[in-house]
C-alpha cells in the first residue's frame, strides 16, 4: 500500500525559504578562488534562490577569524587541497558553532585521514557528525536508501549520481546524537544530521560534472538541491519551527484532526511549548503520545479499513488522558498538552532528561466508536529540543 505523507518540508521549508540567508563557501578546493571547484558550487547554491549572498573564503591560503565567519548564517566546508592551518580552522569553526553558527562539512574534510585536509583542533571534540578520518571509498555509486524521506534536506531530491569516482566516507559510524538521513547505494552515509541541527555532514564531494566531467557527481541529478537544502536547513536553525508530517485519519463525521506546537521544546523546560490538536471529534476521550526514535521508520496503517496511520516508532509515552470537549458528532473537539507541565509531573517519562538536539515525534489518539478499531489518529509532529 502506498502511504501518502505530508512532507516535513510543507511546514518548515515553506516558512523559511522566503527568508534568504547569507552563506560562505569556506573550503580548500584550489589555490585559486576562481577555480571551478569553487565557482561551480557557488553557482549551484546561487541557482537555488535560497541565499542572499554566497561568498568564497579560500581556506587553503588564509584562515578566517571568528569575526569574519559571523558575517554569515552558515558555512559550507570541504577540502581538496590542504587547509592553511587545519588546527586554527577547527578551533575557529568550533567557536563559530558555539556562538550559534551553522556548519555543513563535505568530502574530503569530513573523512580525509590526512591531517592537513581534515578539520583539526577543537573541532575533534564533539563537533563532527560522521566519524572523522575514516578514509575514502571511490567507484560508481548513487542515491540509496533514504531513511528520512520527509526530512527538509531531502525536499525535491529524487536522484543523485556520484559519477565515476563518487568520493564518499568509508566509515558508517556516526557520533553520539547524530541521525542518518540518507545513504549511498552501497550503504555508506550520504547525509547525516548532528545532535545540534545546525551541524550537517554530507558524504559527497561538492563540485559537479560541470567542473570535473564524469568523475564528479552528475549535474543533471539533485546534488545541487542536497547542497542548498542542507546549507539552508542548517542556517535556519535546523527547521526553525516544529514540523508536521504523516497523514491524519478522517473520522466517521468527516473530521481531519490537525496537530501543531507553539514552539520547539526546551530541554531545560526554560520556555513554553504547548502541543495542540484541533478538528477532533467532539466529546471524545483521547491523548497525545510521543516517541523518541523514528530513524528509518515508515508510517503503519492503523488497521484494516482505517484512514489513520501510526506515525511514531515504539516505544511510546502516553500523556494525560483528556476529553476533547466540543459538541458530540461534530469536529469541534480539541486536545492540548503543556509539554513542560507533563515533563515536570512525570520526571521518569520516556526520553527524560532531554538534551538540546534530542528529537521527539508526537501524535494524538482518540475514540471514534464507529471507526475501524473504534479509534483514530491525528497527523504527527517532529520537535527538536532547544537548550
Amino acid at each position: 500500500m502506498q502511504i501518502a505523507l505530508r512532507a516535513l518540508v510543507l511546514a518548515s521549508v515553506a516558512s523559511v525559504s522566503s527568508a534568504q540567508v547569507d552563506v560562505a563557501i569556506c573550503a580548500a578546493a584550489s589555490a585559486l578562488s576562481t577555480d571551478c571547484r569553487f565557482t561551480d558550487v557557488q553557482a549551484k547554491l546561487n541557482a537555488s534562490g535560497l541565499f542572499g549572498a554566497v561568498d568564497i573564503i579560500n581556506a587553503s591560503s588564509s584562515t578566517p577569524t571568528l569575526q569574519q565567519l559571523q558575517a554569515y548564517d552558515a558555512l559550507l566546508v570541504w577540502s581538496n587541497t590542504s587547509f592553511q592551518d587545519s588546527t586554527l580552522l577547527g578551533n575557529t569553526l568550533a567557536d563559530y558553532v558555539d556562538a550559534g553558527g551553522a556548519v555543513v562539512v563535505a568530502v574530503f574534510a569530513v573523512n580525509w585521514n590526512t591531517l592537513t585536509l581534515s578539520i583539526q583542533g577543537r573541532w575533534q571534540n564533539g563537533y563532527e557528525v560522521i566519524a572523522d578520518q575514516s578514509g575514502s571509498t571511490t567507484g560508481a555509486a548513487s542515491l540509496g536508501t533514504v531513511l528520512l524521506p520527509a526530512h527538509p534536506i531531502m525536499a525535491g531530491v529524487s536522484s543523485f549520481n556520484g559519477g565515476g569516482n563518487a568520493f564518499r566516507p568509508t566509515a558508517t559510524v556516526l557520533n553520539s546524537g547524530a541521525i542518518e538521513i540518507a545513504q549511498w547505494s552501497d550503504g555508506r552515509t550520504l547525509v547525516a544530521q548532528g545532535a545540534n541541527p545546525k551541524r550537517i555532514d554530507l558524504g559527497f564531494y561538492p563540485p559537479s560534472s560541470d567542473c570535473g566531467g564524469s568523475a564528479f557527481w552528475t549535474s543533471s541529478t539533485d546534488g545541487g538541491k542536497l547542497l542548498s537544502n542542507a546549507l539552508h536547513f542548517a542556517a535556519t536553525g535546523g527547521g526553525a519551527a516544529p514540523t508536521v508530517y504523516c497523514t491524519a485519519g478522517t473520522t466517521t463525521n468527516g473530521c481531519v484532526p490537525s496537530i501543531s506546537a507553539s514552539a520547539q521544546p526546551s530541554a531545560a523546560l526554560a520556555t513554553p511549548c504547548v502541543i495542540d490538536v484541533a478538528n477532533v471529534e467532539g466529546a471524545k476521550q483521547g491523548l497525545v503520545f510521543y516517541g523518541i526514535d523514528n530513524t528509518g521508520f515508515s508510517p503503519l496503517p492503523w488497521g484494516s479499513g482505517s484512514t489513520s496511520f501510526f506515525c511514531v516508532k515504539s516505544p511510546v509515552q502516553r500523556s494525560f488522558p483528556q476529553n476533547s470537549g466540543g459538541v458530540f458528532n461534530t469536529c469541534s473537539g480539541a486536545f492540548s498538552l503543556d509539554w513542560n507541565q507533563f515533563q515536570t509531573s512525570f520526571a521518569g517519562a520516556l526520553g527524560a532528561p532531554f538534551s538540546a538536539g534530542d528529537r521527539v515525534w508526537a501524535q494524538a489518539w482518540f475514540r471514534d466508536p464507529p471507526a475501524p478499531r473504534t479509534t483514530n489518529l491525528s497527523d504527527a509532529i517532529q520537535l527538536t529540543m532547544r537548550p
